[in-house]
């Protein structure tokens, strides 16, 4: 086993929480008074309403309920993809986001907690990049990945992509777990403490522009450059990271691009959704995406031509669609 595999082992979460908590049932059709048409409740597994993934499934909700009445999100927090992925496999959400690296792992059972695989989750669509943000506090005096040893490090939420991210990085540049203090934060108390000097480093892995690293670099926190030959052998042996920058002028005090890390995100759906509704979904994403775009600036570098580049297989519903478009050309 590899040791990316071995870290995502380490974070990931326990069995998700009762369907008590969420105030819908899979899929239930009701009626919707004056249509005569079945409405139809999708639950969403999102994450954490500081970074990406929760004002991507609020814009989604709001672009849907214009085209398509009958259908009712019901939108359920998470840290993230980690506990996403495990929603979908236990089929306590429908659809949810998750970073490509976790949902790969989980798929092919590299993920602590679960004996077998996770093969009840399928891609439906790769989205957009995420970027990895490493944040140095304003007074830390850390320049570089390996100044982290001995030092108090924001690693993301227990159950996010973020958290898995953050290790493997560590690991990569020989920064050890008995070498550091690493506080499993969400990302608004990570970056309060941040500001505060409760801690020296933060990671937040989100597409920009991100609310909370604004917010911190506008109180004098610096973003590192995440580049070199250490990360050139990383990627060689994990895939899924890709070289990226953060723009020009993207954050407070950084006017000129600042070399990092990407990830794919993907949207996910059960494997045991309806096809019908899972084709419908992916047809009513391309047809909003322009409104998408034009609501969050980072969905505007979504490629509709590597949408069905899932690392997992593709559900069904999803599958159909890629394949009309491909006979329509």
């Amino acid at each position: 086993m590899t040791d990316s595999a071995n870290l995502v082992r380490k974070h990931a979460m326990p069995r998700a929480p009762s369907l008590a908590l969420v105030t819908a049932i899979a899929v239930v059709g009701l009626s919707i008074p004056g249509h005569g048409r079945a409405l139809v409740t999708v639950r969403i597994s999102t994450g954490p309403p500081t970074v990406s993934f929760r004002p991507l499934a609020e814009a989604m909700v709001r672009a849907y309920g214009r085209v398509a009445p009958d259908l009712h999100f019901v939108l359920i927090d998470t840290p993230g993809s980690v506990r996403n992925i495990q929603n979908l496999q236990q089929g306590t959400s429908d659809i949810g986001f998750a970073l490509a690296d976790v949902a790969y792992m989980g798929y092919n059972g590299r993920l602590a907690d679960s004996t077998l695989p996770l093969h009840d989750i399928r891609g439906i669509a790769v989205l957009h990049s995420s970027t990895v943000h490493l944040l140095a506090g304003p007074h830390s005096g850390i320049r570089s990945i390996g100044d982290l040893k001995g030092r108090r490090i924001g690693m993301g939420p227990t159950g996010s992509g973020a958290a898995v991210t953050s290790e493997v990085l560590l690991r990569a540049f020989h920064v050890l777990p008995n070498q550091v203090e690493e506080r499993p934060l969400p990302f608004a108390e990570a970056t309060d403490q941040l500001i505060a000097g409760a801690l020296d480093a933060a990671f937040v892995v989100s597409a920009d522009p991100t609310p909370e690293v604004k917010r911190a670099t506008e109180a004098g926190a610096r973003l590192l450059e995440i580049r070199g030959p250490t990360i050139e052998s990383l990627r060689a042996n994990y895939p899924f990271l890709r070289s990226g920058f953060i723009p020009a002028d993207m954050y407070t005090g950084h006017p000129n691009p600042i070399h990092t890390l990407s990830l794919d995100v993907l949207l996910l759906g059960r494997a045991g959704l309806d096809e019908g509704l899972v084709h419908r979904l992916t047809l009513t994403l391309f047809q909003v995406l322009p409104q998408l775009g034009a609501e969050l600036r980072f969905l505007r570098n979504m490629d509709p031509s590597r949408a069905a580049a899932t690392p997992i297989p593709l559900h069904p519903g999803a599958a159909l669609f890629y394949r009309e478009q491909e006979l329509a050309r």
